[in-house]
């Protein structure tokens, strides 16, 4: 019965990415697609946790998942905090982020080497404090710091559990600031449009 607690635990993050999904429907259309995206890969990884514990899969193919998404997620989670406050980030910043995350998870996964994946991991957890602390965000602060729980966890024993777990803390932060701040500034996205022309 000691599986019970992991299956819980990917459960609970596969329940956070639907949550995620359905609160990306209100959030501005800058971080939706971000958000999805992110919510896509944690259930994903959520997918793999469950394989992993039920035994219909290697732990180590689903160390592999969760060093891809480790990677790749939070740089989604960082395009949709920009965007909740506004700052739609430019293609020419976009691709190359996420090409290099997902390009440092596949390495990580293919080499075992966890810090090749935490590297763009920790660069979007600064990326996130530097939007909390700007727009004194505490849902921003709650979702750096559950990343960075989260990756503290995997380094543990059977820490891949506790990485869903706290992942799962900071999608949820995510989807909460982008649905909290469409509601306290309605008319930033009108204001942006102006600034544009």
């Amino acid at each position: 019965m000691t599986f019970v607690p992991d299956i819980a635990f990917a459960c609970v993050l596969a329940l956070s990415a639907l949550l995620a999904v359905i609160v990306a429907r209100r959030a501005r259309p800058a971080s939706r697609d971000y958000l999805i995206f992110a919510a896509a890969l944690y259930g994903a990884l959520a997918v793999a946790d469950l394989l992993a514990v039920t035994k219909v899969t290697p732990g180590s193919f689903a160390d592999a998942v969760t060093l891809t998404i480790g990677a790749l997620a939070p740089c989604a989670l960082v395009l949709a905090l920009a965007g909740a406050f506004g700052r739609t980030a430019p293609g020419w910043i976009v691709a190359p982020a996420l090409l290099a995350s997902a390009a440092a998870g596949i390495a990580a996964a293919a080499t075992g080497l966890v810090f090749v994946a935490f590297a763009p991991l920790f660069a979007c957890l600064c990326a996130m404090l530097a939007l909390a602390a700007r727009h004194a965000s505490l849902y921003a602060l709650l979702t750096a710091l559950a990343l960075l729980a989260a990756a503290a966890s995997f380094l543990t024993v059977d820490g891949r559990i506790a990485f869903a777990l706290f992942s799962a803390a900071g999608l949820m932060g995510t989807a909460s600031a982008a649905r909290v701040e469409k509601k306290r500034r309605p008319g930033a996205r009108r204001l942006a449009v102006a600034q544009r022309r």
